[in-house]
């Protein structure tokens, strides 16, 4: 008989499991297995299993593929896997049944009793991180454990380490397995996952834990709710957990996992680094700022916490972040005696809670969270009790309070910090050249511009020669491809600048996107680039014309002011307020009347969803990002 959430307890869990406990029960010799088998059947009540025809249907054709597919295809065999019917999370006792406990059992002793650093892997180590059957709240398929055994210990049969192990079964991993965007809106068993060869960063951190599982590794996930300062999206990785908790983690190329390692994920993958001729105006993003860290554990960690708003109510989730290094604290007066939450803001979805405390004689303390990180806190009973503020390397570095009896103009010019992949695609057009000639060949080109220093946004290069042609030219540097968003060659006249009109063609690039070049909006660019690729206009028979500028754009994160847009300044205090609705007539925003001290918010009404916290200070911009990442203990 299943047993119905909110209506089981551990004596009726038991009682559905009798035969497992009995089966293990019956020789002195299994004791640990009956031990073992108490800790799968106390803590199931709470987990959930996505099941239904769908499911069924979408991991069956999944099985039956012959080689790996690609993204479009797997979103056509979720799609149609819909007709079959719906997916409904049920609770695990309606689908664990006493053959797959009993066999998860001991298939998960025989990995741990075998393994050669079993004695640096306590019963409990054991229990926590190898035993489940599960380690996130993923379908529930069937013996992944021979499986995921029978494939990857071959390449690491010779090993007796196990944190070279968790390395190697990493990269294995990330090569089977390549980084995706989700074609299934539920986590999938590992077989599945490492069928279709492709996965998001959370459903290749199962396939993951599971393998080292299998492998006798105690292994576990360790996530981000929310990055404090970029993205909407939580981060999942892997971690192995040595003596004392201890958290080892493989990072970037590691060859054997470290503790003290980078938060995963927590840089950006940098190939340009600005120099002082960029001039760059914006800071660069290089970095992610993690405010809490968690991991998903089968043991119920926190009875109470059903109560608590988002992620918070999940009692699986233990507070993890003091192993990477989140040593920041913060004291704040509250009125209440009430839990108090601490929030982040995060993209498009406002302040979410990151985590909770207590509150005692008047006071509430959040321990072990994320410097350089803007936070607010709140109850369900008062709302926000503070200001935003600012948490520094010694405690809070600033509140912001808005200070409505002095208030400024302002110049803004983005709504979202600019990112190094952003700047990858910049700082490499460097080298590229802009020609002018009388042959379609360019076998005469004279040479009118070179980029010389990276680009930021539309840019503008004056020309100084009065010679006239026919054809104009960008020509790519021979080892990229970034792409342009715009490009248009002018000449002066009656006090005006006037675009050369003509035809445009190009080599090198999809021909079905060149018009994109020539519509004044920075939010199209071109296609199927190539190393090295032209754009070139021609004029036309009989015509030709000096050039007095050329104006190019590379592609954007569409993070700039775009001109007919209509955006909307908010600050905040303990609650959002509309400063100024405007529609935008040029590259930057003007906004008066903004009070001094306030935390703002830039929301574009018309198109686009990031969007992040700013202050305004020396006339510019600033997002409070990370500016590096320290090596933890």
């Amino acid at each position: 008989m299943p047993l119905l959430p909110g209506k089981a307890s551990a004596d009726t869990y038991r009682e559905k499991y009798r035969a497992v406990l009995e089966h293990f029960s019956q020789k002195a010799s299994d004791s640990l297995k009956y031990r073992a088998a108490l800790f799968l059947i106390d803590n199931m009540e709470g987990h959930f299993s996505p099941e239904g025809e769908r499911m069924d249907a979408f991991t069956e054709a999944i099985g039956s593929l012959k080689s790996k597919r690609g993204i479009h295809e797997l979103n056509v065999a979720w799609t149609s896997a819909g007709k079959k019917g719906n997916v409904t999370f049920m609770p695990d006792s309606c689908v664990v049944t006493d053959r797959l406990l009993i066999s998860n059992i001991n298939a998960a002793f025989k990995a741990w009793l075998s393994v050669p650093w079993r004695k640096d892997v306590g019963f409990d180590l054991f229990c926590r991180y190898i035993l489940p059957y599960r380690c996130s709240n993923e379908h529930i398929g069937g013996n992944w454990r021979k499986a995921l055994s029978e494939t990857y210990s071959p390449l690491v049969k010779d090993e007796t380490d196990m944190y070279r192990t968790f390395a190697i079964i990493k990269e294995a991993i990330f090569k089977d397995v390549v980084l995706s965007n989700a074609y299934c809106p539920y986590l999938l068993d590992a077989i599945t996952c490492l069928h279709t060869g492709r996965a998001e960063c959370g459903q290749r951190a199962v396939l993951l834990v599971d393998v080292l599982r299998a492998l006798g590794s105690p292994a576990a996930i360790d996530f981000v709710p929310a990055w404090a300062d970029y993205s909407d999206k939580s981060h999942g990785w892997t971690a192995v957990i040595g003596k004392s908790g201890v958290t080892y983690t493989v990072f970037e190329d590691d060859t054997v996992a470290k503790s003290g390692n980078p938060i995963d994920a927590s840089t950006f993958a940098s190939h340009y680094r600005t120099t002082d001729t960029d001039s760059c105006p914006y800071h660069v993003k290089r970095k992610k700022t993690a405010a809490k860290i968690y991991r998903e554990e089968f043991e119920l960690v926190d009875a109470t916490a059903k109560a608590r708003p988002g992620f918070l109510s999940n009692g699986f989730l233990r507070d993890v972040s003091e192993r990477y290094g989140l040593d920041a604290e913060v004291t704040l007066d509250v009125r209440t005696s009430q839990e108090a939450v601490l929030c982040t803001f995060v993209s498009a979805r406002d302040w979410i809670p990151v985590a909770w405390a207590r509150s005692k004689d008047g006071k509430v303390t959040f321990r072990h969270v994320g410097k350089n990180v803007v936070y607010t806190a709140c109850t369900t009973e008062d709302g926000y009790l503070t200001a935003p503020f600012l948490m520094g390397e010694r405690g809070v570095k600033k509140f912001f309070k808005p200070d409505a009896s002095s208030t400024r103009e302002i110049q803004i010019d983005r709504k979202y910090p600019l990112c190094q992949y952003t700047v990858d695609t910049w700082g490499f057009m460097k080298g590229g050249v802009f020609l002018g000639s009388d042959t379609a060949d360019f076998t005469d080109a004279d040479t009118l511009a070179v980029i010389t220093v990276m680009p930021h946004g539309k840019t503008d290069i004056k020309c100084h020669s009065d010679k006239a042609y026919r054809y104009f030219q960008y020509k790519a540097p021979r080892n990229n491809r970034s792409s342009l968003s715009e490009l248009q060659f002018l000449i002066q006249k009656a006090g005006n600048m006037e675009r050369l009109d003509g035809v445009y063609t190009a080599d090198g690039m999809d021909d079905s996107h060149i018009e994109r070049l020539h519509d004044d909006n920075t939010a199209t660019s071109c296609r199927g680039l190539t190393p090295g690729y032209t754009v070139t206009l021609d004029l036309g028979n009989g015509r030709q014309s000096p050039v007095s500028l050329i104006r190019y754009a590379p592609s954007t994160d569409l993070n700039f002011i775009e001109r007919g847009h209509l955006y909307e300044l908010y600050f905040f205090d303990t609650a959002w307020h509309l400063i100024e609705r405007r529609f935008a007539d040029s590259d930057t925003l003007t906004f008066k009347n903004v009070p001094c001290g306030s935390l703002l918010l830039l929301k574009d009404k018309t198109a686009g969803k990031e969007e992040r916290i700013f202050e305004y200070e020396n006339s510019q911009q600033v997002w409070h990002t990370a500016s590096h990442n320290k090596i933890f203990f």
